[in-house]
């Protein structure tokens, strides 16, 4: 005997309530347990993908994948937990589930054949939450647009550009992206000068720069170094200074030693075309 028939039947024993109306009240005391029940579940997986997300702080690869699939997550349970008490409430007012379940599976497919779109979307965006190929946090460049991802679904990303604009991207456009925040990254800084400037001097100085900015930061995962000369642009020769560094310190390293190298270069009486 279920719980609606249970209190039907006690009703029915212990107060003067006409059946059908006993049976009602039953049920709607059944839905109310069952809901109450099925809130503290909710309440209880909430805190649960809470905890996961905050107990990663130190680890940040890690910390970085629970925030990208927590809110995901927490949708998901969001939906299935709707989708349980609807069904509970539809059983207890004498509506066949089962028979509903078919038919929306039926439509379900006609509709699934006129949004391939969507589907191929949606299964591109759960292959990249699956194989962790860009997280919440991320700095990306996607077609022509570059800033940091500010969230992952099943069907589009989120992607904050630098100029402040939200640009929602279907999962599936991202078929080929750069991600810049994986592993390690390198800080390249072009230098343009006039022909005329002895090319040995100013790798000299660049050199310099770059090892003083080591030293001074303890920044670099690798000894910094001049590329020589990688381009002649009209009377301007560029050369250049790399430094591999992590991630998230790119921009900043960039703008340091640009700040860097006009100061040497100063000194030396040159000055970088476009300074």
């Amino acid at each position: 005997m279920n719980l609606s028939g249970a209190v039907a039947e006690v009703l029915g024993q212990h107060t003067p309530l006409e059946p059908a109306l006993a049976g009602l009240i039953a049920r709607l005391v059944s839905i109310a347990v069952t809901l109450g029940l099925i809130l503290i579940a909710y309440r209880v997986l909430l805190r649960v993908v809470a905890r996961l997300l905050a107990g990663h702080d130190g680890d940040l690869e890690r910390g970085q994948r629970y925030r990208t699939v927590g809110p995901l997550l927490t949708n998901v349970i969001h939906w299935v937990i709707a989708f349980i008490a609807l069904v509970i409430v539809l059983r207890e007012f004498g509506i066949d589930v089962q028979a509903l379940l078919v038919s929306a599976g039926v439509i379900g497919l006609a509709v699934g054949l006129g949004a391939q779109t969507l589907i191929k979307d949606v299964i591109t965006g759960f292959f990249l939450l699956f194989e962790g190929l860009i997280g919440v946090g991320d700095i990306v460049e996607i077609g022509a647009r570059s800033g940091t991802v500010e969230a992952i679904g099943l069907r589009v990303t989120r992607l904050r550009t630098r100029d402040g604009a939200l640009h929602i991207i279907p999962n599936g456009q991202l078929t080929e992206f750069s991600n810049f925040t994986r592993g390690w990254a390198q800080a390249m800084v072009d230098v343009g000068l006039p022909h005329d400037v002895k090319v040995d001097r100013a790798l000299a100085v660049l050199d310099r720069v770059g090892e003083d900015w080591a030293r001074d930061t303890g920044a670099a995962l690798a000894p910094p170094q001049t590329e020589g000369i990688v381009d002649f642009k009209g009377n301007t020769m560029v050369l250049r200074l790399v430094v591999k560094v992590d991630p998230t310190r790119r921009f900043e390293t960039e703008a340091d030693l640009r700040r860097r190298i006009k100061e040497a270069f100063d000194r030396e009486a040159w000055a970088p075309v476009g300074a």
